[in-house]
C-alpha cells in the first residue's frame, strides 16, 4: 500500500495554543532551544505560562567540579534574561542534579506532580522522548508515564483527560504532527537564544537549531523558520506504551534488547497461522527486554522450522511440535514443560507485545514482593482494507487493580499481561486440560487462591480482535455455546470460595464504577453542551465582527481613522477565529471522550449482567437446598411419630440406654 507523505507530517502551520501552559526543560537553554518562538507567540495571548526547569545545568564539558555551584548559577540568569526577552515570567527551577534524572525519578516525579495540581495546564511543552541527552529523555518518560497511567476512578484524573502533551526537539528530530510557524517572532526567540552566552561558548547550539528550524519550513509556504512538535492527547497515551511511541516518532536511542536478557520463557500456542505468529514473534525480538528463550507450540499444524529459522539469534527459540490438535489448554502445558527460564510468561499467535513489556514485567517482579504481576492491555479492533488489516479504534479495556473477589466472577486479566515463576505454574499442574475456553480464567483463579499478585498500571500489550474472526474454529466468541458452557463449568467448579461478603464487595465496586460513569458522563455532557453554545456565540460574534468588518472597509476610503478600528476588527477576528479553532477541538475531544465512556459503560454493564445471572444461580441453589432440607425434616417427623419409633425407644428404656 503507498503511502502519502502529507499523511506523515504536516503541510500546514498549526497554532499550539492553550489557556494554561506549562514548559518542561531538562536545563536552562531547552525551552527556548526547542520551543522559544512558539512561546514568544503566545505569551501576552494565553492566561498564563509556567516554564519549569528540572536541572541545577551544573555539568557541562570543561567545567571544573570545584566551578559547577557557580556555572549552574549563572546558567540560571541566564534564563532569566531569555524570559524576558520572549516576554515571560521568570522560571521557576528545580534544582535536580544534572545529567541524573534518570536517577531521581521519585523526586522527578513528585515534582511533575506537585506542578500539575498547583498550575492544572491544558498544554505541557517538553523535549522528546528520542533526544540524545539522557535528561531530556528522563524528563519525556516522567511526563508520558505520568499521564499514561491515569485512569478514570482516580481522584486526579481530571488534571490529565484533556491534556495535551506538545514534545518538541533539541538534538535529535522526530516526526512531527504539528509545525509551528514562528517567522513573525524569530527576532524575538534569537535574542532570548542570545542571552544564554554560556552555552554559545561550548557549541553554537542556536546555529544548529536555526538549521532545523529552517528545515521545517521544506512542506510549508512562505518563508522563516518553523518549530516541529508531536502532540499527543491522553487517549493516546493511556493506549500506547512509552517505548512503542517512542519508535512511531523517531530512530530510538533504545534498541532492540539493549535491557536485557531477560530469565523469562514465553510460550506462544499457534495452529496454521504463520502470518500471525511471525508478527507476534517479532514483537518479541523488539523487546527492549529479550526473553531469553521463546517455546513456539505448533498445536497440530503445518510444520514452522523455515519461519523459525528466521528469528536465529534473537533469543533461544524452541518448536514444540504436536502432532495432532490438542487443544490450547494442552499446547499451554506443553510450552511450559519445555521452559527452561525462571519465570513464564505467554503470547498468543494473534497479540502482540510492546518493546518495553517484557522489561517492565520483570522490574516489576523484582522490586516484589508479590511473585506474580500483570500489566494493562488495549484492546484494538482491525477491520480488513484489500490485502492489509487496519485498525479501527483502541480501547483501554484491562485495566483493573488486583481483586480476588472479583475474579471469582469474570476475568480481567489477558493471559498476555501475566508473568509468574515457572515453578509455581508447574506447582499448580498448568492449565486444566479437559477446558477448551477459559482455561486461563480457571487457572487464574486457582493461581489467585496460592497468592495476590502486582498491578502494573501500564499498557504493555495488544489484544487484537479481526472482525472476521469468528470464522476461525480456534476461537469462540462470547456468546458461543461451548465458551458459554466452559464458563458455566468454571462458575459452578468455585462456587463454594464465593462468598456473601466478596459478592457484596462485587456489588459495591460495580455500583460505585457504574455511579462514576453516569456522573462523568452528565459532567461530560454539561461540558459539550456548554462548548457547543460557547462554539454558536463564537460563531454569531464572528459573523458580526467579518459584517462590521466589511462595513468598515467600505467606508476605509472615506474615513482616515477607520484605519485603525479595521486593524483592531482584523485582530479581533483572528483571535476569534483562533478561539474557534480551540472550541472545535474542545468539543472533538470531549465528543471522543464521550464515545470511550459509552464503551467502558456498555463493559460494566455487561459485568454486573454477569455478576446478577451468578447471583440468580446461587439463590437457585440455595432454594433447592432448603427444600431438601424441609424434605429431611418431613422424614424424620413420621419417623419421629411411627409405632416403630415408639417401639424403639421404649426398648432402649428397658435397656437402661434412655
Amino acid at each position: 500500500m503507498t503511502v502519502d507523505e502529507s499523511s506523515l507530517i504536516p503541510y500546514e502551520a498549526t497554532e499550539l495554543s492553550g489557556a494554561r501552559i506549562l514548559v518542561l526543560a531538562a536545563h536552562p537553554d531547552d525551552e527556548v532551544l526547542g520551543a522559544g518562538g512558539t512561546l514568544a507567540s503566545r505569551a501576552g495571548k494565553a492566561e498564563a505560562i509556567l516554564v519549569w526547569i528540572a536541572t541545577d545545568g551544573a555539568r557541562q564539558e570543561g567545567v571544573e567540579p570545584a566551578g559547577a555551584s557557580a556555572y549552574g548559577q549563572m546558567r540560571r540568569e541566564e534564563s532569566l534574561r531569555a524570559a524576558e526577552r520572549l516576554g515571560l515570567e521568570p522560571p521557576r527551577f528545580g534544582a535536580l542534579p544534572d545529567r541524573e534524572l534518570a536517577d531521581k525519578r521519585e523526586a522527578l516525579g513528585a515534582a511533575l506532580s506537585s506542578l500539575f495540581e498547583e498550575f492544572r495546564p491544558d498544554l505541557v511543552l517538553c523535549p522528546s522522548p528520542v533526544e540524545i541527552h539522557p535528561d531530556h529523555r528522563a524528563l519525556a518518560e516522567a511526563l508520558y508515564e505520568r499521564v499514561a497511567r491515569s485512569r478514570p476512578a482516580d481522584p486526579d484524573h481530571d488534571l490529565y483527560r484533556f491534556l495535551r502533551l506538545a514534545f518538541y526537539e533539541i538534538s535529535h528530530p522526530l516526526l512531527p504532527n504539528a509545525l509551528v510557524d514562528i517567522s513573525s517572532v524569530a527576532e524575538k526567540k534569537d535574542q532570548a537564544l542570545a542571552a544564554y552566552a554560556s552555552q554559545q561558548a561550548v557549541r553554537d547550539y542556536a546555529g544548529a537549531l536555526g538549521g532545523l528550524n529552517a528545515y521545517r519550513r521544506l512542506t510549508l509556504g512562505g518563508s522563516g523558520p518553523v518549530e516541529a512538535f508531536r502532540v499527543v492527547d491522553y487517549g493516546e497515551a493511556s493506549t500506547r506504551s512509552l517505548e512503542e511511541f517512542r519508535r512511531s516518532i523517531g530512530p530510538s536511542v533504545i534498541r532492540d534488547g539493549d535491557h536485557g536478557p531477560a530469565p523469562v520463557t514465553v510460550v506462544v500456542r499457534t495452529r496454521n497461522r504463520p502470518a500471525l505468529v511471525r508478527e507476534a514473534l517479532e514483537s518479541l525480538r523488539a523487546q527492549t527486554a529479550r526473553p531469553n528463550q521463546v517455546v513456539l507450540v505448533n498445536d497440530g499444524g503445518a510444520s514452522l522450522k523455515e519461519l523459525a529459522s528466521s528469528f536465529d539469534g534473537a533469543f533461544a527459540l524452541a518448536v514444540k511440535d504436536l502432532p495432532q490438535r490438542r487443544g490450547r489448554s494442552a499446547a499451554a502445558n506443553a510450552g511450559v514443560a519445555a521452559a527452561t527460564e525462571e519465570l513464564v510468561a505467554f503470547l498468543d499467535d494473534d497479540d502482540l507485545s510492546f518493546p518495553d513489556h517484557v522489561e517492565k514485567l520483570l522490574r516489576a517482579h523484582r522490586s516484589g514482593p508479590e511473585p506474580v504481576v500483570y500489566s494493562d492491555a488495549v484492546t484494538v479492533v482491525y477491520a480488513r482494507r484489500g490485502e492489509t488489516w487496519e485498525p479501527l479504534h483502541r480501547t483501554l479495556q484491562y485495566s483493573l487493580d488486583f481483586d480476588p473477589d472479583f475474579l471469582l466472577f469474570a476475568n480481567y486479566i489477558p493471559l498476555h499481561t501475566l508473568l509468574l515463576p515457572t515453578a509455581l505454574y508447574k506447582r499448580l499442574k498448568g492449565f486444566d486440560e479437559t477446558l477448551e475456553y477459559s482455561e486461563d480464567w480457571d487457572f487464574l483463579i486457582r493461581l489467585s487462591f496460592e497468592t495476590a499478585f502486582r498491578h502494573v498500571r501500564a499498557v504493555t500489550c495488544e489484544y487484537r480482535v479481526f472482525e472476521e474472526s469468528d470464522s476461525d474454529p480456534t476461537h469462540a466468541s462470547a456468546g458461543n455455546a461451548a465458551f458459554q458452557e466452559a464458563r458455566r463449568r468454571i462458575y459452578d467448579r468455585y462456587r463454594d470460595r464465593r462468598t456473601d461478603e466478596g459478592l457484596a464487595q462485587v456489588f459495591d465496586r460495580l455500583r460505585t464504577q457504574l455511579a462514576f460513569w453516569y456522573e462523568r458522563d452528565g459532567v461530560s455532557q454539561g461540558e459539550l453542551r456548554y462548548q457547543r453554545e460557547s462554539h454558536r456565540v463564537l460563531d454569531a460574534t464572528l459573523a458580526r465582527t467579518e459584517s462590521q468588518l466589511a462595513a468598515a472597509r467600505g467606508r476605509a476610503g472615506e474615513l482616515e481613522g477607520a484605519r485603525d478600528r479595521l486593524a483592531e476588527m482584523e485582530t479581533e477576528t483572528a483571535r476569534l477565529l483562533a478561539a474557534e479553532a480551540r472550541l472545535s477541538g474542545r468539543v472533538r475531544e470531549l465528543e471522543k471522550e464521550r464515545g470511550r465512556l459509552l464503551s467502558e459503560n456498555e463493559l460494566v454493564q455487561g459485568r454486573l449482567a454477569e455478576l446478577y445471572s451468578g447471583s440468580e444461580r446461587s439463590q437457585e441453589d440455595l432454594k433447592r437446598t432448603r427444600a431438601e432440607i424441609e424434605r429431611l425434616n418431613g422424614i424424620l417427623a413420621q419417623i419421629y411419630c411411627s409405632r416403630t419409633w415408639k417401639l424403639h425407644l421404649l426398648l432402649e428404656r428397658l435397656r437402661g440406654r434412655a
